[in-house]
């Protein structure tokens, strides 16, 4: 049995300006009694003012979990909390306030964020929020991820595979075996397209090395600070620049290459012309359009190792109109049966991106057919970046992080993934799935909003429909 893969976080909180959901304020009648530090068990309130144990510090919103016992117990009624003006103002009709939160808190400790005051909202939404996973297998006390006893793998595959092997009459293996390369957690790190500084640039690389995964980047921005991690980069190049990026391209394990309309037809030259420079996987990024599936299944056909769907920042369709999008889970399935239906799934890894916004929806996008996912707003999100979608996307970066040590925001992304790893083992433990490849396409271990809504309703209204008409 193969050692556990296990991510180790460290608490590394940022002295940054961030916006949190709540501010508690003291107010002057306070007499310095020091019943909410009793009452609170998160230490939100804490003697020592100015170093006087006499009075009372400020709140401290950080730790604060809404579970109101302060408000409560304060005999003058000196404490008041509010919502936070720039919790509101944060995020959108997709990247909602509490997401900005949730990953800042993951980041801070690599665990999973416990809020105090319960869960209030609707079970259903669009997207991810559309379905649930099976959970039946969580009784089981041998399941139960992190804790059990039973040993839970979350590496992927990625390569083309054969859909058979054949041999000749001694018994001979005469298939070829095409390379292959493993990762131990199906999440590689999407570089973004906004300007970073350079030590946030360093340390998402450092990141991907301390987790033995990968990190598209552009191949311009590959500099000399990080070319001894070459084996965790996967550069970004024109397919008319192959010749200029030869060494790169010698120093690597995959290059990935954007798509065009030419590749249709000149992917396998291509890919020659590259495995003669060095014998590493092509990766073809393709965006999600609506004729994705499409476009998917000729590239599989034409001998794609590995294709690379990418929807918009809100994992939605491209190139389309708002009310006519598919939402990320529906491109997925999409793409995956298309390829199911031409009987070549298998030989071809997919990697979806694109509105992978919390840890559930890494196992969500597996289960409606992707191999394993990219992300990179989540990154940023931990290191205190704000987006606002409306009227346009923009993202803002805190004061101060240029300053930030490489080494303390290497940290973050690395809590960040310790606590998506330790959720993506309590969903599998829970589902009774043992490898993380077995997720991909096992929709028969989730539940569809859209698909039990039309089966228990959706004859009654239709027939309600006709009879009106």
């Amino acid at each position: 049995m193969p050692k556990k893969y296990h991510i180790h976080a460290k608490a590394t909180p940022l002295n940054l300006d961030y916006v949190y959901k709540f501010t508690i304020e003291r107010g002057e009648n306070c007499i310095n009694c020091g019943k909410c530090t009793k009452v609170c068990i998160y230490e939100a309130h804490k003697r020592g003012k100015d170093g006087d144990p006499r009075k009372m510090a400020d709140p401290h919103t950080v730790v604060c979990r809404n579970c109101f016992r302060c408000i409560q117990e304060c005999p003058r009624g000196a404490l008041e909390k509010s919502l936070d003006k720039d919790y509101s103002n944060i995020g959108g009709s997709y990247w909602k306030s509490d997401m900005f939160i949730t990953l800042w808190k993951q980041a801070e400790d690599g665990k999973v964020p416990v809020t105090g005051a319960g869960y209030r909202g609707p079970f259903t939404g669009p997207g991810f929020d559309s379905m649930w996973t099976d959970m039946s297998e969580i009784v089981r006390p041998t399941r139960d991820g992190i804790h059990g006893r039973e040993y839970i793998s979350t590496a992927v595959e990625l390569g083309r595979k054969l859909n058979h092997l054949s041999f000749d009459e001694c018994g001979k293996l005469l298939s070829k075996i095409h390379p292959t390369i493993d990762i131990p957690i199906p999440i590689i790190f999407d570089f973004p397209e906004e300007k970073l500084t350079p030590n946030v640039q360093v340390a998402l690389v450092r990141a991907a090395a301390e987790l033995n995964t990968c990190i598209v980047l552009s191949a311009d921005h590959i500099g000399a600070d990080i070319k001894k991690y070459t084996k965790n980069i996967i550069p970004l190049i024109s397919h008319k620049e192959i010749d200029k990026h030869q060494a790169l391209i010698k120093s690597v394990r995959m290059v990935a290459i954007d798509y065009h309309e030419e590749l249709l037809s000149a992917l396998p030259a291509l890919q020659d012309k590259i495995k003669k420079i060095n014998n590493v996987l092509t990766i073809v990024r393709v965006p999600a359009t609506k004729s994705v599936e499409a476009i998917v299944t000729k590239l599989a056909q034409n001998r794609a190792e590995i294709i690379h769907v990418v929807a918009d920042y809100r994992g939605m369709e491209n190139g389309s109109a708002s009310a006519e999008r598919r939402l990320g889970k529906d491109i997925i399935r999409a793409v995956h049966l298309k390829l199911v239906e031409d009987r070549i799934r298998d030989e071809v890894t997919i990697i979806f991106s694109g509105g992978i916004a919390m840890a559930e929806h890494v196992p969500k996008a597996m289960l409606c057919g992707a191999d394993l996912i990219a992300i990179d707003l989540p990154l940023l999100i931990a290191l205190g970046a704000r987006l606002y979608e409306e009227p346009e996307k923009i993202i803002v970066f805190p004061e101060g992080l240029e300053k930030i040590a490489v080494r303390t925001v290497m940290h973050r992304i690395v809590n960040l993934m310790s606590a998506w790893h330790s959720q993506l083992l309590e969903v599998m433990g829970a589902m009774g799935i043992r490898e993380a490849r077995r997720l991909r396409g096992e929709t028969g271990r989730a539940i569809f909003f859209d698909e039990i809504d039309n089966d228990t309703f959706g004859k009654i209204f239709k027939k309600r429909e006709s009879v009106k008409i």
